[in-house]
Formats: C-alpha cells, structure tokens, sequence
C-alpha cells in the first residue's frame, strides 16, 4: 500500500454561534453542551465557541459513562462544574436538567430528536428545532426555532426582556402618575383645599395615561438589556426597584402639585387660577416624567431622551389636548379654569419639567447605592 493522503470531515459550528454563547454569557445565562460525540471533539469545539475558556484547565467535560456512576445527589453537588457533556443517552438529557432545577435555576432545553422528548417536556422551556425535528420533540416543546439557530434563541431573550421591560415601564408610569393624585387629593383633603375637581381628574386620566403608556410599550430596547443579570424566580414584578421608583415619584408629582396651589393662593388671587394652575401642573407632570421611566436607573441623558417618536408625538398630543381646555374659550367655562399669564406659565412648565431633575437626581444616588451595594 502507498500512503497518498488522509481526509478528515467535521460538522462545523455556525458562524455566528460563538457570538451568540458569548451574548448569552454576557446576560447570566449558562450555556451547556450535551452531545453525543466523543469527549475530546465535544470539547474542542466547546472551546471554539466559548462554552470552555481557552487555558482553562479544569475538567468541564463529564461523559455519560461518568454520569452512570454518580447518584443523583451526589450529581446534584457537581453539576455546577460541567459545561460539556458527552457520549450521552436520552436519560442522561432528563438527569441534567432536573439537577440545574433542583439547584434552582430555570432551564431551556433545545432538542429535535424522538429521544429528546422527554428532556424537553421536563425542562422549563422546551425548544425543539422547525426544520429537523421531529413531530414527537416539536409537541413536547413549549417554543420552536423556525431557522434551528441557536443565535435566534439569544434574540427571543433580548426581545422578551425588552418586552417585559417596557410593560414594566408603562405600569411603572400609570401607578406613579396615579399615585400621585392620589397623594395631591389626600393631602389637599386634609388642608381643606379645593385643589382639584373631578372633571379635572377624569380629563387628566383621559389624556396623560392613555397615549404615553401606549408610547412606552413601543420603547427600543435599552443598551444594556443584555449585560442585566436573569430576574429570580421569586422575584415580583415591582422588584428590581420598580415600587420604590413609583412610591418616590408618585410622592415628587404630588409634592409639586401641591406646592404650584399653595403659591398660586398666596402670590396670586385670581378666581380658579390656584386651581387651573395645579390642573395643568399635574397634567405636564405626568407628560414630563413619561421620559423619566424610559429607564428605571439609567439617566435619561445617557442616549437620545427623543429616540421614541411614539412617545415625542404622544406627549405633544396630550399636552395640546390638556392645554387646549384651559386656552379656548367656552371649554374653559365648562371646566371652570381660567387662562394663566405668561409668567403664571412659565411657573407651570417650569414646576413640571423640575420633576425631570428631581428624578435624575434620585437615579444617581440609586446607581451609587447599587455600586456599593
């Protein structure tokens, strides 16, 4: 025999794999690589891609062979330190994913086999593949990869946490708002002030609310939605600083309202001024701190305040709708306010916009304390 040459075939991981572990990495979540392969191609291409540190010379590769000859407590105590797994069979796939759940965490399992049914109805997300699956892996799965791309599974999380996000957002924003009429009726009840009537506050409701929480829904996802540590299982939907955030600025909206009225009474003697004056304090408010809740830490001035013309149109609709009832005549009448001067103006943007300050402020020292924390 005359040697003339050797081939050798590989299945290669796509191109854009390694990116996507690396994003994945990046947002808290733990890639892991099971496979049937022997355990040094596992691991080579596990280091390829990032799952494996290069130079790291610990041992992330268990094989199923390994697996058979730990029990599931003792299994439980080591998983943390495997990335790879190799030379496995369909029940090694179940004894994996129960023993991350076990130590708490949640799951997504993808898989297009008949085999890897029963790993992807355990997991907490089941992910079976559109192309090469089979009918059996797609119905256990709970979601389904039309493209059979990992990346893809990397941008379902990012629009999932951008879309959880901006509900936050928005009910974020209703609940401060509401919150702090709330606090400006309660308060002004209790001085035996005529701050506010109801058609103030059913006009407010109408025109403030409605469209920028529209608007927020429609947000871009914030810079850093891919560097934020998963949320806990345990944790709520106003965690995260969420209630505080709306506790304090419901307080600041209420504050300032409350603040413009007792001015308006002692400086200007106007009929209805006091009242029209909180009126239109409370209602651009509302419209200016829409802004502050783009972000619930992050400043504000840190991109474009304006990336979202969603919102930019959404204010300026509501504050046409909220001012047009105090300017023209015969509206006015009927919701009993009267037009401010052009200085008593001044003094009502400027009250409303001081919230955009007063909540930069607060951010900054939340950022501090979270640094130190």
């Amino acid at each position: 025999l005359i040697f003339t040459g050797l081939i050798g075939m590989i299945d290669p991981e796509r191109p854009e794999a390694a990116e996507a572990v690396r994003v994945a990495k990046e947002a808290g979540i733990r890639p892991i690589m099971i496979t049937g392969d022997h355990q040094d191609t596992a691991e080579a291409i596990a280091k390829r891609l990032g799952i494996i540190e290069e130079g790291d010379t610990e041992d992330h590769v268990l094989t199923g062979a390994e697996l058979n000859e730990l029990s599931d407590a003792e299994f439980e105590m080591v998983v943390g330190q495997y990335s790879v797994y190799a030379r496995v069979s369909p029940e090694h796939k179940v004894r994996i994913v129960k023993a991350w759940q076990n130590q708490g965490k949640v799951v997504a399992m993808t898989g297009d086999g008949v085999n890897d049914a029963p790993a992807l109805k355990t997991a907490d997300i089941g992910i079976g593949m559109g192309i090469t699956g089979t009918e059996v892996s797609k119905g256990a799965s709970d979601m389904i990869l039309a493209d059979d791309n990992f990346a893809t599974i990397i941008v379902a999380v990012e629009e999932g946490r951008k879309v959880f996000s901006n509900i936050q957002k928005a009910v974020q924003y209703l609940l401060s708002a509401n919150f702090g009429e709330v606090i400006t009726l309660f308060v002004a009840t209790l001085l035996g002030w005529t701050i506010l009537q109801p058609v103030h506050i059913l006009w407010i409701n109408l025109v403030t609310d409605v469209f920028p929480a529209i608007a927020l829904g429609m947000e871009k996802a914030e810079p850093d939605v891919m560097q934020r540590k998963p949320r806990e299982k345990s944790s709520s939907f106003l965690s995260n600083g969420v209630l505080e955030s709306i506790l304090y600025q419901g307080v600041l909206e209420g504050g300032l309202t409350l603040f413009i009225y007792w001015m308006a009474e002692q400086y200007f003697h106007e009929e209805n001024l006091s009242e029209t004056m909180a009126f239109a304090t409370l209602g651009l408010l509302q419209l200016f701190h829409a802004f502050n809740v783009k972000s619930v830490f992050r400043s504000l001035f840190n991109g474009n305040p304006l990336d979202n013309i969603y919102l930019n149109g959404a204010a300026l609709l509501s504050a046409f709708l909220l001012l047009g009832v105090i300017i023209t005549p015969g509206i006015n009448q009927f919701f009993d306010v009267t037009p401010p001067s052009l200085m008593q103006w001044a003094i009502v943007f400027g009250i409303s916009f001081s919230i955009i300050v007063f909540v930069e402020i607060a951010k900054a020292i939340f950022r501090t304390m979270r640094k130190q924390a």
